[in-house]
């Protein structure tokens, strides 16, 4: 559950309508959250409310907020044996 007005910042990433410590708050939070893994935000709910409780409260004051959905990619920290090795880009 987060605040509403971080949405088409973390869907479209588009701050219109965002302070930059607006936007300064959101990209914390999603550096903090996700910096062990890639992930993209697919999906927010169109029912919201007021609450001072909301996974972002160390970012954000009480707001409305609403249940996102991410798409979590997992870091590849090593390779599987028989897996071929792409060559680096110059």
């Amino acid at each position: 559950m987060l605040p509403t007005h971080w949405a088409c910042y973390f869907i479209n990433a588009d701050p219109t309508g965002l302070e930059d410590d607006q936007i300064a708050a959101a990209d914390a939070w999603w550096q903090e959250t996700f910096s062990s893994r890639a992930a993209s935000c697919v999906d927010a709910d169109e029912e919201y409310g007021f609450t001072a409780f909301h996974d972002a409260a160390g970012y954000c004051l009480a707001t409305d907020c609403t249940i996102y959905r991410f798409l979590l990619t997992a870091p590849v920290t090593a390779a599987f044996a028989g897996t071929p090795q792409l060559a680096a880009r110059p």
